[in-house]
């Protein structure tokens, strides 16, 4: 109401003064008074009237001391032309023109200003056509209230968002950095920022993100030491605190590098150090001015809360390179691991079948590599397989590719003169003499013996399933013949064959036989000491063979397709026994169960649950499906759609072994998972090994990230124990806490679930 009176009683200022005919058309608008003058000056928003050509008619003094004239009458007859930047000049024009040439008032809109000195600022406007008697428009009146620190804040909490969204979303932190730095530049006038990490070796910096620093200046920048006197950047990380200095060209600190930066005339430069969680300097945030100034109270203050936010940023982006590395790395021995190799192997195929180039791969397999872990302990066991990858790398050549299969299994992959079949005769003799060599670890001394087949490409094979299939089977042949030898693929003696044959038939026969059983592995809570599930394993009572275990039949029961009706029959007997024991009064637990790629792809898989569920009565969320990270990376949407039937049907998803395959971050946001359960290969060493400690953690921060459920396997001590407590992992497995055993044994553990797992393994 106040600025409606305002308004009221200065139109009808103007069109009384409008009636005086000998009057100029700007005299026609003059206001008269200084009553009134002095009113308007005490207002702290703009007010302001202009003429219909839009030159100022009057206007209170905070208009002119924002427009750097010293009183009001120096702006009267002016434009905003005249005292404002062209471009701020031609938006308020046009704006204006069209609210008198429509007659139609514009209230309370914002309005970005920039004013002569640089200064950037935000109004909340309201701008009214003033008419005379005739009801024509002769002028206008404007009211604006300056909200600019209400809009930095916004514009800063918008910034801050879209950086965690490209974090979140994965984008490469260059793209991050950059966004961050853009969102404090437009929070401070005439400042120009930029963010340089340290180098792994803590030596010196690199500019990773400087959008609006003279391109050639950014070049200059690079490589720049950490030491007492190198800029503000470079002392600041020696230091390790912020490092203002207000005039580089008398700054003791910029000494060594005037040349460079007096060419781009800048005279400031102000650096905040970001630290990691370990309290290394990961790199710092520099801003730049072309004025001789220290940083305001805010300024330092927002330049703080920038640097912290830059070492989230930098602190997941090295977490998610780490889980890249360990998704295509072995841990142990540093080796691309087997999807690494998958991919590698696809490549060279395609290679060859444009160029000719021969490609063979070569299976190593260590002989009766148990004996060496039951002897000796798996820690031996892993440096003796560290020695081994050591070896194989020194034999061949670096035009020869060695990974880590898995287990006890190594591969190499080879192209060109090296892949023909009597090169690699040769190749296999030598790896099988470096490898049987006497191994010394501390003051135990042995040997280990391998079985080595190999494959050729195309001779072998048609494609890269069918030549590692083939590399495999001459090394079984190896392995068959004795061990401590080597093969060549040679296609299969029927004999051979009829023995895969056999067993396949043996397996069918099992399976309407009642021969398979399955065992269960408890999981425990590590907060309240409780069995809270079990993971359901598969075993078969051969009649001649005795004891089975998944190793030795289901690969050759994903081949053949039979791992369908296996699977089904696993599903079917576990959501049985749950029920059994929930119906013996047993206390609720979930039972995993494991999915393979082939079952993934049968269409009646839902189906299956369904009825499973139906006809047990088994409560849904009382089912687990483990599915494991190379299946779902495999056709990532094909998974992400039959995981969101899984989870109408209520059951809970857990992805298996994670950490040994493939995985995006991105990706793994998109999959309605509940837990993830990490490779007992990143659990075995965390007594002694501090990077499967950093490992470990990263891993459990991951999946607390993701909102998931953690799982352990393979926990064998209390030691690890008490570190994956310290991490915060939920729950654990492994022989520590139960080996797999019967469900009557199992249901007699469970039992005693009112008992924390300390009164036992305390």
């Amino acid at each position: 109401m106040h600025g409606e009176y305002e308004v009221a009683y200065l139109a009808s200022e103007l069109d009384r003064l409008n009636r005086r005919e000998r009057l100029t058309e700007v005299d026609k608008l003059s206001l008269s008074g200084d009553w009134l003058q002095t009113l308007l000056d005490r207002v702290s928003d703009y007010v302001f009237v202009k003429d219909r050509r839009a030159r100022f008619v009057t206007a209170n003094r905070q208009v002119a001391l924002d427009v750097g004239l010293a009183d009001v009458s120096s702006l009267i007859g002016k434009t905003d032309l005249d005292v404002h930047p062209l471009e701020t000049a031609e938006r308020f024009f046009a704006i204006e023109q069209e609210i008198m040439a429509s007659n139609i008032p514009r209230i309370d809109f914002e309005e970005p200003s920039i004013l002569a000195n640089g200064q950037r600022k935000w109004f909340a406007s309201s701008k009214f056509p003033v008419t005379g008697r005739d009801g024509q428009v002769v002028g206008l009146i404007g009211m604006c209230r300056d909200i600019t620190d209400r809009k930095r804040a916004t514009l800063l909490q918008q910034g801050q968002n879209k950086v965690l969204q490209e974090m979140a979303a994965g984008h490469p932190l260059e793209k991050v950095l950059e966004t961050l730095v853009l969102s404090i530049e437009e929070q401070l006038d005439g400042v120009l920022g930029s963010v340089m990490l340290v180098d792994d070796e803590g030596q010196c910096l690199r500019p990773s993100a400087a959008p609006s620093l003279p391109g050639d200046y950014v070049a200059l920048t690079e490589g720049i030491a950490v030491g007492p006197k190198t800029g503000s950047c470079g002392t600041a990380v020696f230091r390790r605190e912020s490092v203002i200095v207000e005039d580089i060209l008398k700054d003791d600190l910029w000494e060594e590098f005037r040349g460079v930066v007096t060419p781009f005339d800048f005279r400031s430069c102000w650096s905040v150090p970001f630290y990691g969680k370990d309290s290394r300097v990961l790199g710092t945030l520099g801003l730049y001015t072309r004025q001789v100034r220290s940083p305001t109270d805010t300024e330092l203050k927002l330049a703080f809360e920038t640097a912290r936010l830059a070492a989230v940023a930098v602190e997941r982006d090295r977490d998610e390179r780490k889980i890249r590395f360990l998704a295509n790395h072995d841990v142990l021995t540093g080796l691309p691991n087997r999807q690494e190799f998958k991919s590698k192997l696809e490549q060279k195929i395609d290679q060859s079948r444009k160029t000719g180039t021969p490609v063979a791969v070569v299976f190593i397999d260590l002989d009766n590599f148990k004996i060496v872990n039951d002897s000796f302990g798996h820690a031996i066991g892993d440096q003796v397989l560290r020695i081994v990858a050591e070896r194989i790398a020194f034999v061949h050549n670096d035009d020869h590719h060695a990974i880590r299969f898995g287990g006890d299994e190594f591969v190499v992959l080879l192209e060109g003169e090296g892949a023909n079949k009597t090169e690699l005769a040769q190749l296999m003799a030598r790896l099988r003499d470096a490898i049987v060599e006497t191994i010394h670890i501390g003051e135990l001394s042995f040997h280990v013996t391998c079985s080595i087949g190999a494959a050729c490409y195309p001779e072998d094979a048609k494609d890269s399933t069918e030549l590692l299939r083939n590399a495999d089977k001459a090394m079984f042949e190896a392995k068959s013949r004795g061990r401590d030898g080597f093969q060549v693929f040679e296609r299969t003696s029927p004999e051979r064959s009829v023995n895969q044959l056999t067993l396949l038939e043996e397996m069918r026969s099992g399976l309407t036989g009642n021969q398979f059983f399955l065992e269960y592995q408890p999981q425990y809570n590590l907060v309240s000491g409780r069995i809270v599930g079990a993971e359901a394993l598969v075993r078969w009572k051969h009649p001649s063979r005795g004891r089975l275990t998944p190793g030795e039949f289901i690969s050759l029961a994903e081949e053949s397709g039979l791992i369908v009706p296996l699977g089904r029959w696993v599903l079917q007997e576990a959501c049985r026994q749950n029920r059994e024991w929930q119906d013996a009064g047993l206390p609720p637990i979930t039972v995993g169960v494991n999915v393979s790629a082939r079952q993934i792809r049968e269409a009646g898989l839902i189906s299956d649950i369904r009825a499973t569920l139906e006809e047990t009565g088994l409560p849904a969320a009382c089912l687990e499906l483990e599915l494991t990270e190379s299946l779902l990376i495999q056709n990532a949407e094909q998974a992400v759609s039959l995981m969101d039937d899984f989870r109408n049907l209520g059951v809970k998803l857990a992805i298996d072994d994670f950490g040994i395959g493939y995985s995006s971050l991105v990706a793994l946001k998109r999959f309605p998972l509940t837990r993830l359960k990490i490779d007992r290969s990143f659990i075995r060493d965390l007594d002694e090994d501090e990077n499967d400690r950093s490992i470990a953690r990263a891993i459990i921060s991951l999946g607390r990230e993701l909102g998931l459920c953690v799982v352990a396997e393979g926990v064998e001590t209390a030691k690890q124990q008490a570190f994956l407590a310290s991490c915060r992992c939920e729950v654990v497995q492994g022989f520590h806490f139960g080996r797999p055993m019967g469900a009557e044994k199992f249901g007699k553990l469970l039992a005693m679930t009112l008992t924390p797992l300390d009164a036992h393994f305390g």
